[in-house]
């Protein structure tokens, strides 16, 4: 045979933003080998008559260091022409880690990420020590590609121990943070990440410990890519304020690397905050440097129970409730006394993560029979069904169901006029999944086919080729991941097959497929047929193959060992 894999007829959009045209695409050996009018037999053959095709998609934005060990797909990634993923995101990283030190690793996880315990426990095989390590460790068994960042919190903790979250950091600590970002960075790592985020804490209530670093310590450790002229920072510092961006800017200069910022969105309680965002990035790209957002492509749905939640943590009293023992925390919510505090608590301005509009919070899921007339409705009109005061009614409707009751929060998005401006910004990234996080709550793998289907051929608000370059090339520059994101003759044959007419993302669904008997949410597509990586298929209308083709991504900086 002359090929391994031939698609005929297919719509190329190449991932560079330009025309699409009609060509086939002949692969051997992982690579894109021909384009055009292709002569030829092939030991598979598509019919994509009808069809885009596309370069695989490129999540940037995951949680999937622990689920790529038990799941070597990182579904439902691929069910949505996702053939990529970048871990190691908001400082969070399992890697490096010294032995003796994986539940505290741990802990973080659970805490910021929302990860079941009992799931990481049974799914995460330790007896890695450094980067590298973790990297080899997954090579070899995946059937996505993923690439990783060096999270800042597994670099504090490895040199400073329990420390890294009672203090600063002396020059002597510092330099060795430096060296392990540095050998994290000649392992292959994408770039460095960071979390400052003031409600991110570990299971015990500690901060995590890359909430006590020093500007100077930051700064450092950024230092690394400028000085091998590799990777992107990618941050996460809470609500916008301009000396986060001023701090964002200066990273920007002083490494000239691609620095990833804070995520924008409209937001119903700062409704002019989006546009001051973007305002602000602006002038930093028109001197040349690299600073981006990024968005989601939906309404920021955030799911959540009072047995685990982080939507209140900028307000002090419900921080300490929620960092209860369950049954205390139960007794504490029904004490009238602690109520008024409550009350007090959420009457203070300043805090603005959470809009204190119960007609935006709604009840998804009641564990009672007699409760599920709630579902659907507001808290705000649940509790005018039950006579109540709205933050009575959400407690007690919470304490009635163990505080298993599910509400969805919408937080950020649904004003279409804004997503217009900021899906068409130049320096916004598409993709903010937080896939692997969150699993019980939240479901975002669709924000690529959302992109294509509501965005692009419902709303005109970018063209096919406009929303598939900043599913695919955009991110591949941006993130130093070389050869992908174009479907152009020598890249990797990572592609994705759909129907231009249909694709969209379908709504979250339960399953019972993590470990330790835990399930999570899982989100499946309409319109996506083929997702290809390295030239097999992994994906085909919905359904795993089983193939593995799946590599480690590794930046320019990466060293043999």
């Amino acid at each position: 045979m002359d090929y391994d894999l031939l698609l005929r007829g297919g719509r190329v959009v190449d991932g560079s933003g330009q025309p699409s045209y009609l060509a086939d695409v002949a692969v051997k050996d992982g690579k894109i080998v021909e384009l055009g009018r292709v002569r030829g037999s092939a030991e598979k053959t598509i019919d994509a008559h009808g069809l885009v095709v596309s370069p695989g998609f490129i999540d940037h934005h995951t949680h999937m260091d622990a689920q790529v060990f038990w799941d070597p797909y990182a579904t439902s990634e691929p069910q949505h022409g996702i053939t990529s993923i970048v871990t190691g995101n908001c400082g969070l990283t399992l890697a490096p880690v010294k032995h003796g030190d994986e539940d505290v690793i741990l802990k973080n996880f659970v805490r910021v990420e929302a990860m079941p315990r009992h799931a990481l426990e049974q799914g995460v095989p330790w007896g890695w020590h450094s980067y590298r390590d973790y990297l080899n460790r997954i090579e070899g068994r995946l059937g996505i590609n993923v690439g990783g960042l060096v999270g800042h919190i597994a670099v504090r903790q490895y040199v400073m121990g329990e420390e890294s979250v009672e203090r600063q950091a002396t020059p002597a600590e510092i330099q060795r943070m430096k060296a392990l970002v540095l050998e994290g960075m000649e392992a292959g790592a994408l770039g460095f990440s960071t979390n400052r985020n003031e409600r991110h804490m570990r299971e015990d209530g500690k901060p995590v410990p890359s909430r006590l670093a020093s500007d100077e310590e930051l700064f450092t450790l950024c230092d690394v890519l400028g000085e091998v002229n590799a990777g992107a920072f990618q941050s996460t510092l809470g609500q916008f304020t301009p000396k986060h961006f001023e701090m964002y800017n200066y990273l920007a200069r002083r490494t000239q690397r691609p620095v990833i910022g804070q995520t924008v969105m409209y937001r119903p309680n700062a409704p002019k905050r989006w546009k001051e965002q973007l305002d602000a990035v602006m002038p930093t790209f028109r001197d040349g440097y690299r600073l981006y957002l990024r968005t989601h492509t939906v309404p920021n749905f955030r799911t959540f129970t009072l047995s685990n939640t982080q939507a209140f943590d900028e307000f002090p009293k419900w921080k300490q409730l929620m960092f209860m023992e369950i049954e205390a925390r139960k007794k504490s919510l029904a004490d009238p006394e602690v109520r008024q505090n409550l009350r007090a608590d959420l009457a203070d301005p300043r805090p603005t993560n959470f809009h204190r509009r119960w007609d935006l919070v709604t009840i998804e899921k009641a564990a009672k029979p007699e409760n599920q007339k709630y579902v659907g409705k507001s808290v705000a009109e649940m509790a005018e069904m039950r006579g109540q005061d709205h933050l009575d009614a959400f407690l007690d409707l919470s304490l009635e169901e163990n505080l298993e009751t599910s509400f969805r929060n919408a937080n950020a998005g649904g004003n279409p006029e804004a997503m217009r401006e900021i899906l068409q910004n130049p320096y916004v990234l598409v993709g903010n999944s937080d896939a692997g996080a969150h699993v019980r709550y939240n479901a975002e793998f669709g924000y690529g086919t959302t992109l294509l289907g509501l965005w692009a051929r419902e709303r005109g608000v970018l063209s096919l080729e406009q929303a598939v370059h900043k599913l695919t090339f955009q991110v591949a520059t941006v993130y130093g991941i070389t050869g992908r994101g174009l479907v152009q003759h020598g890249y990797a044959a990572d592609l994705a097959v759909f129907n231009a007419d249909t694709v969209n993302a379908c709504e979250p669904e339960w399953a019972d497929d993590y470990p330790a008997g835990t399930g999570r949410l899982i989100q499946r597509a309409i319109g996506v047929h083929y997702t290809i990586v390295n030239g097999k298929v992994i994906c085909a209308d919905g359904k795993i193959t089983g193939e593995l083709p799946g590599q480690v991504l590794r930046s320019s900086a990466y060293r043999r060992p």
